[in-house]
């Protein structure tokens, strides 16, 4: 079994959450998310959670997948880590609700070292703490858990508090080193929400999203990709500047050339050229 595109997951787009218990577990293979995900944690009953573990393992047995735990203030995440722990076929964890680089400490003394983290920031405490919790060199990647936050601040849906938090993420995964943050998913199916709502985390500088509906993956890697028209201007570019900038003229063309080059590159990344 595979459960992602073949990216690596600083590069992977689409993160397709789903939980142990699901029906779904078993239209992993062929998926077009670039990665799945599957879900212990509130995506699983307490009473469930056991079983959810058993679930999990069976698939790890059968192929890669990566594993969203419980956090670590419940006491769910130490059987989560022994369940799937000793498993080669584990290719990430994703931590739920972390607070602190302490919290990431915790869970990454408990897995391989080859395990790579994502931390789902969830919380105003998470949200002050991101460049550290995106300093840990266990963290690939940070997350926005947008329902827990949006609960955390007695926000509405939809509120611009919200781009703000997605916006601190942007900033310290940048300060850190990382690729842009995971956002969280849409509510629904509707694809023109999906769409709208990608579009405007790549805008603010995210460059995967979650996704509760296999379907909506191939739409988030369209957004989240570039355009042809983002690829003939990237190269138009290159070939007026010249491909080490030996045509600069402005303060503003080798930035330019820079973003040019990026977008030539994931393109490439993305099998698009």
């Amino acid at each position: 079994m595979t459960t992602c595109t073949g990216l690596s997951p600083e590069l992977a787009r689409s993160w397709w959450l789903l939980s142990a218990t699901s029906d779904n577990t078993g239209r992993m293979v062929g998926t077009r998310a670039d990665v799945a995900v599957i879900d212990l944690e509130d995506g699983v009953a307490p009473q469930r959670k056991a079983f959810a573990r058993t679930v999990a393992r069976g698939i790890l047995e059968q192929g890669p997948a990566w594993i969203r735990i419980n956090d670590v203030r419940s006491p769910y995440w130490r059987d989560d880590v022994e369940a799937i722990g000793d498993l080669s076929q584990l290719a990430g964890v994703m931590i739920a609700k972390v607070d602190s680089a302490t919290d990431v400490e915790l869970v990454s003394a408990a897995l391989p070292v080859s395990v790579p983290l994502v931390a789902f920031i969830e919380t105003a405490v998470a949200l002050e703490a991101a460049r550290e919790i995106a300093d840990h060199s266990r963290v690939c990647r940070l997350a926005l858990g947008s329902g827990d936050l949006r609960m955390d601040l007695g926000a509405e849906p939809g509120s611009a508090i919200l781009d703000y938090a997605r916006s601190r993420l942007v900033v310290a995964s940048r300060a850190a080193g990382l690729p842009g943050p995971i956002d969280g998913p849409s509510i629904g199916n509707d694809d023109g929400i999906v769409q709208r709502e990608t579009a405007s985390a790549r805008s603010l500088g995210m460059t995967g999203r979650l996704c509760l509906d296999p379907a909506h993956a191939a739409l988030i890697n369209t957004v989240l990709s570039p355009t042809v028209d983002d690829i003939a201007a990237a190269r138009a570019t290159i070939a007026q500047l010249g491909s080490d900038g030996a045509n600069a003229t402005k303060g503003s063309d080798i930035p330019r050339l820079r973003r040019a080059h990026r977008t030539i590159d994931l393109a490439s990344r993305f099998d698009l050229i």
